[in-house]
């Protein structure tokens, strides 16, 4: 359809410009969903969103349940809600310190794993049809082979998908004739997620949404029209959802048949992994499910969870723009973690000149009336995920493989700048007709690619790193393009090149920070002209000889809350760019020029009337030693097989995997304070840094075959809290 048809349509009566607000109400609609109550406290050393007095808890397998039990009872946790896997979520009473409570358990033997459940929420921030031949999809076929009817689980805040005696739900007239699966309520409790903030349904309508514009007459196809659509509730009335529901979320719909799962989500800028998200990421991998996440709405150089794990898509917001025709919206996030862009729009243009801002035409209701169903404009990278679902659908409706949409999608998207991927764009705009006809060409998805790290402190005051690439049987790649993050005390996007032996080296900008905590990530790996996020792969020798002391010297304060910050960094403040999104914290915008929001990175505190966070004291032991490898300025053969001959100091390097295999593979350089700073006063094992790192030891491999134990700190949310806590985070 044209644009100037859509500027028809938009210009009724009943057209109304929609604003998802990330703010957190009180109040619900009867018999809707309620809102989730939540604080910003201080967790592990860094303020982080969650919901009050609640915990995600797994028991040990190992131990009797009795134990579990009991190591609960003692701290006052109450079981609310048995999940669909290992993990529960527990409910403490008034008055408990969570952080105390997370501090016993997690040195109990009984529990495995023990977190806060954390806030996210519909990462929409601002509610035509350009956007389907944007993404390659003319809006007016379908894409689907007659009878194929991938399903595609939406989760989000629920789906106008049916109607109800009491007319407070009505199906939304483009899910006429859709097909549903079974869906879930994970906000109420129930097996009808009806959609009652209007997000979910806008997304659903434009993935597979189909019918006709009444006014006008026209047709409006959604690029995965035919599809079965399976409604899964994880966000409340106000958009707003927890880390509980959604890996339950996950889980439902990895266990319903689910092709696709679009999360048009985001948690906080301070999200800390969770188990339980870990392992809901690991169930759909190990089922081939493909995942498709948006990369956030706050300027930021880094994507934000969940689309940051490497087994989501992650996907940034493109727009209509006079010069090129398309290009990358102020908003989107960027980073290493970007694999796609798609139409997101923006509200502050008309590069078309119909006389409306550019955004994505949707059906939807105002917040809170679900039975007012009309036509809206979105603009976000909620949008831009849902165009990414729909076109994945498509590839796999048409015969593509899990494993081969992303590669797929990548390798026939228009590039949006140069030539190639990118951290801005990604691998550029979607198109959904030029991946199916390269499918027809009988498309061979590349083979995937690993990687390993290690890094160790300089005597120069910086730190060092190594990255190995290789492939499934552990072979080193040469010629691949590296790209990796420094976090923690430097924060800097740096790129080498492997050598013949698979090794990229990498020396980290000059520190921020006191702090000796380095971080070096592995976001993405070029090669053959191939862009992918790697996943970890794993030598193990088993020679961890040596014990380890750790004293923590560091006292802190006490945790603090503050009511009515939700979660950071969403919102519209007119032309000063993006806001917080806070309500009456005191927290400035602290936006800029460039968008970037407060305390983003490096020594950055935020806006002025920014709260401060002490940091509070460590966990009382490591529940699981970590592997450490231990080097000093004597480690000659390290550092020049290594490191290209850097003089060393003294300190600790561990692999910052977890037992999921889910997030980005690395390793981080620490000193003996930083050690006590994570696990308090503990004992572990440790093992010479040595030339063979790379070379030698049984290879473990995410995601295929038996994965080793505690390889790593990923599993430690102290070890995240206290990178986060060098980086300068002063809010969520």
């Amino acid at each position: 359809m044209s644009e100037r048809l859509a500027a028809r349509l938009l210009s009724i009566p009943r057209m109304k410009r929609f604003v998802c607000a990330s703010f957190l109400a009180l109040s619900t609609l009867g018999g809707g969903a309620r809102a989730v109550p939540n604080v910003t406290q201080v967790i592990d050393g860094v303020p982080q969103v969650i919901a009050p007095q609640q915990l995600i808890v797994s028991c040990n397998p190992a131990v009797l349940p009795a134990l579990c039990a009991a190591a609960l009872a003692t701290v006052g946790a109450v079981v609310t809600i048995t999940g669909q896997a290992a993990f529960s979520l527990a409910v403490l009473p008034d008055g408990a310190s969570l952080q105390s409570v997370l501090d016993i358990l997690r040195a109990t033997t009984a529990i495995a794993s023990a977190d806060p459940n954390r806030i996210l929420i519909g990462s929409t921030t601002y509610p035509q049809t350009w956007h389907f031949p944007a993404m390659d999809a003319p809006g007016d076929a379908d894409l689907l082979p007659w009878g194929a009817s991938p399903i595609v689980a939406v989760l989000d805040t629920g789906i106008a998908y049916e109607s109800d005696p009491f007319g407070i739900y009505v199906q939304a007239p483009l899910f006429s004739s859709a097909r549903f699966a079974q869906g879930w309520d994970f906000v109420n409790g129930d097996s009808h997620p009806n959609d009652d903030n209007g997000h979910g349904t806008a997304m659903a309508s434009i993935i597979a949404g189909q019918g006709r514009v009444p006014s006008i007459d026209i047709p409006y196809v959604g690029p995965a029209a035919g599809a079965t659509l399976m409604p899964v509730k994880v966000l409340d009335a106000d958009a707003q959802g927890t880390e509980f529901w959604l890996e339950e979320g996950i889980r439902y719909a990895v266990r319903g048949g689910a092709q696709v799962i679009n999360l048009s989500l985001n948690f906080a800028r301070n999200y800390v992994p969770g188990a339980g998200l870990r392992d809901a990421i690991a169930t759909a991998r190990a089922a081939r499910v493909v995942i498709v996440g948006s990369s956030g709405n706050t300027a930021g150089g880094r994507v934000l969870y969940p689309a940051a794990f490497p087994d989501v898509t992650a996907v940034g917001a493109l727009t209509l723009d006079p010069i090129s025709g398309y290009a990358m919206t102020s908003y989107s996030n960027s980073g290493d973690a970007l694999d796609l862009a798609a139409p997101g729009g923006t509200p502050d243009q008309d590069v078309n000149g119909d006389g409306l801002w550019d955004g994505a035409l949707a059906q939807s209701f105002p917040a809170g009336s679900p039975s007012e169903i009309g036509w809206w404009l979105f603009a976000g990278t909620s949008p831009a995920a849902a165009h990414v679902s729909a076109a994945a659908a498509a590839v796999i409706a048409n015969g593509a493989s899990a494993t081969a949409v992303r590669p797929l999608l990548m390798s026939t998207a228009a590039n949006l700048g140069a030539s190639g991927w990118d951290s801005a764009s990604g691998s550029g705009r979607v198109r959904a007709r030029a991946a199916l006809d390269r499918l027809d060409d009988w498309y061979s998805a590349p083979r995937p690619v690993y990687a390993d790290a290690v890094a160790a402190l300089r005597a120069d005051g910086r730190a060092a790193g190594a990255v190995m690439v290789t492939d499934a049987n552990g072979n080193g790649l040469s010629s691949a393009e590296v790209h990796v993050r420094w976090r923690g005390a430097a924060n800097a996007a740096q790129t080498a090149t492997t050598d013949w032996n698979g090794i990229a080296r990498f020396t980290s900008p000059a520190p921020t920070s006191s702090r000796k905590i380095f971080l070096i990530e592995v976001g993405r790996v070029i090669y053959r002209g191939n862009a992918q996020r790697p996943r970890a792969v794993v030598r193990s020798d088993g020679g961890f000889n040596s014990i380890v002391v750790g004293l923590s010297l560091s006292l802190g304060g006490s945790p603090s809350s503050t009511d009515g910050l939700v979660i950071w960094g969403y919102g519209v403040s007119g032309d000063s760019g993006l806001g917080s999104g806070t309500t009456g914290s005191g927290l400035g915008s602290g936006t800029t020029g460039s968008g970037l929001g407060s305390g983003t990175t490096g020594s950055d505190s935020g806006g002025s009337g920014t709260p401060s966070y002490p940091l509070t004291t460590g966990i009382g032991a490591c529940l699981k030693p970590l592997p450490l490898y231990t080097y000093g300025p004597l480690s000659f053969s390290a550092s020049w097989n290594l490191f290209g001959g850097a003089l060393l100091a003294s300190g600790y390097s561990v692999r910052s995997i977890d037992s999921s295999w889910v997030l980005t593979p690395g390793a981080a350089a620490i000193d003996a304070a930083e050690l006590g700073n994570i696990c308090g006063l503990s004992v572990g094992t440790a093992e010479s840094l040595n030339s063979g790192y790379f070379g030698s030891g049984t290879l473990y491999v995410a995601g295929s075959g038996s994965q080793p134990p505690a390889m790593g700190a990923g599993d430690n949310a102290r070890f995240w809290s206290e990178v986060m806590n060098a980086e300068g985070s002063t809010a969520p």
